[in-house]
């Protein structure tokens, strides 16, 4: 994943082009951790639903977990909340109670709308929530 924070405080989440593969990419830990050095609020926007990279190892999710855990009240005070673009996909009340869930431990709004233009009016309100 790539964070595209050309759109600030909207980052959205993407999948890195091929082209841009042959350079070394950052993790997601890194990224995120160089947004949150911002100390500046914002909202993170993807199309990747909860589950979509189902690839990722027990070690990755663990240490992905231990991230959040470590940084649980900087991403509290900074981040607005995650808006999932589901386009036309339904989204189970399973992947929504899980998300749901890991907002709360979180403390972030999470929010599932079908297209980009709603995506980014609901950051904006998740942002002026705040």
């Amino acid at each position: 994943m790539k964070f595209d924070t050309s759109r600030f405080p909207l980052v959205f989440l993407m999948e890195p082009e091929q082209a841009q593969t042959a350079e070394p990419m950052e993790t997601v830990e890194a990224q995120l951790t160089a947004l949150l050095d911002r100390g500046e609020r914002f909202v993170l926007l993807t199309d990747h639903l909860p589950g979509d990279h189902v690839e990722e190892s027990h070690e990755e999710r663990k240490e992905r977990a231990l991230f959040f855990k470590r940084n649980k009240d900087r991403m509290k005070q900074l981040c607005g909340g995650i808006v999932f673009i589901t386009g036309d996909r339904t989204v189970s009340t399973a992947i929504r109670l899980a998300a749901q869930g890991a907002g709360k431990v979180l403390g972030l709004g999470f929010a599932f709308v079908p297209s980009a233009d709603e995506a980014q009016g609901e950051a904006m309100r998740l942002l002026a929530s705040a």
